[in-house]
Order: structure tokens, then C-alpha cells, then sequence
């Protein structure tokens, strides 16, 4: 079982995507480099597995957050 917390070597340690939406030491582009290594680092594991329900749905949320920063609707 994968989790769906993901460990920044600078910024530290977040639970869901929203919890870096939600951090106010991060600059708008902190926040958007972030999400998207979050979200490359499970690509790899999508690759060898693509039906992990959690890192499908972790995926899928982190898109979402993307996306609402890109609008700036954090």
C-alpha cells in the first residue's frame, strides 16, 4: 500500500495536496514546483502499476490543486 504523503527535501513534509495550497511560508511558484513533483514522482509508480487505486486518486487531486492554483482559486 502506497501512501499519499509526499516528503519535500525543502519545503517538508505534506499530507494531501490542499495541504500545500494551504501553507503560507510557500510563494505561489513554491506551491505550483511542489504539486508538480509531487505529482511526477508518482508517475513512475502509475507506470509499473496503473490501477493503484490510492496513487490514482492522490494523482487525480493533485491535478485538481494544479489547477485551482493556476487559476488562483487556492
Amino acid at each position: 500500500m502506497y501512501s499519499s504523503k509526499f516528503d519535500h527535501p525543502k519545503h517538508g513534509t505534506y499530507a494531501n495536496p490542499q495541504d500545500v495550497l494551504k501553507d503560507d511560508n510557500l510563494s505561489e511558484s513554491e506551491k505550483q514546483a511542489v504539486l508538480e513533483e509531487w505529482a511526477a514522482s508518482l508517475k513512475h509508480i502509475l507506470h509499473n502499476e496503473p490501477d493503484a487505486p490510492q496513487v490514482k486518486a492522490t494523482k487525480e487531486s493533485l491535478d485538481e490543486a494544479i489547477e485551482r492554483l493556476a487559476a488562483g482559486r487556492t
